[in-house]
């Protein structure tokens, strides 16, 4: 099962849209990779703020994204009409029946973090295994030769930011287990205006050394091909 935020809906996409992302780079970005007229999934479409950004740039493309919580895609419908497919889903047992060109997962599914002079790879799927599985169910859903983008953010641990309306966005970060190859940590969001918390919700991720995810990527069919130049993606292949 892949981590769902639906105890934050009402006020995610608030924190979004409030410059968190520079969603038109990162689509831009990733749009000079994979070119024209492609088959595109998202892996944790969320509100669909990528998505759109993505296809205002490229509007040949055939857009799919996939979420686990429901109260996301819903607003990422409103937000996409019917120039996306947008599917409730868990990356783990999801069942398309297409491939694609391009899988994306812009702090979806997995993502990298940079920690000075290495990446983590952090994953919304706590347990190690079940890894493997998401990453050989997405394979399957590539073509031979199809690129898998992920996107790499700074470190962010203990922060706040003021939200339009007197809200304030706070995140915790606790560790918890701590393995040779891999580490996890409780995350915890909160929404908060006056003192009161509106809305909050906790998390656990993987984050996966740099041996550990070579080796998942690689045991899953997929081969490193390298960064892009502004350092915002890490680019794979589907073998």
């Amino acid at each position: 099962m892949v981590n769902q935020f639906t105890g934050i809906t009402n006020y995610y996409d608030l924190l979004m849209m409030s410059g968190y992302y520079d969603y038109y780079n990162i689509a831009q970005e990733a749009y000079s990779i994979v070119g024209n007229n492609s088959q595109v999934l998202e892996l944790g479409v969320g509100t669909g703020l990528f998505a759109e950004k993505y296809m205002e740039i490229d509007n040949t493309c055939q857009f799919t994204g996939v979420d686990i919580t429901p109260s996301f895609v819903e607003i990422a419908k409103k937000r996409l009409g019917n120039k996306a497919k947008l599917i409730v889903a868990d990356g783990l047992t999801m069942e398309l029946n297409k491939t694609f060109d391009v899988a994306i997962s812009h702090a979806g599914v997995w993502l990298f973090i940079s920690c000075g002079d290495r990446l983590e790879l952090v994953s919304h799927i706590p347990d190690v295994q079940a890894n493997y599985q998401g990453l050989k169910n997405l394979a399957r859903h590539l073509r031979t030769g199809s690129y898998f983008l992920l996107s790499i953010q700074k470190l962010r641990i203990d922060f706040e930011k003021n939200l339009p309306g007197g809200i304030v966005y706070s995140q915790l970060i606790e560790e918890l287990e701590d393995k040779v190859d891999h580490h996890t940590r409780k995350k915890s969001y909160f929404f908060k205006k006056d003192g009161e918390i509106l809305a909050q919700e906790q998390l656990t991720v993987t984050l996966f050394r740099q041996d550990a995810y070579q080796k998942l990527f690689n045991e899953s069919g997929f081969d490193f091909q390298g960064i892009n130049n502004d350092n915002s993606l890490a680019i794979y292949k589907k073998r």
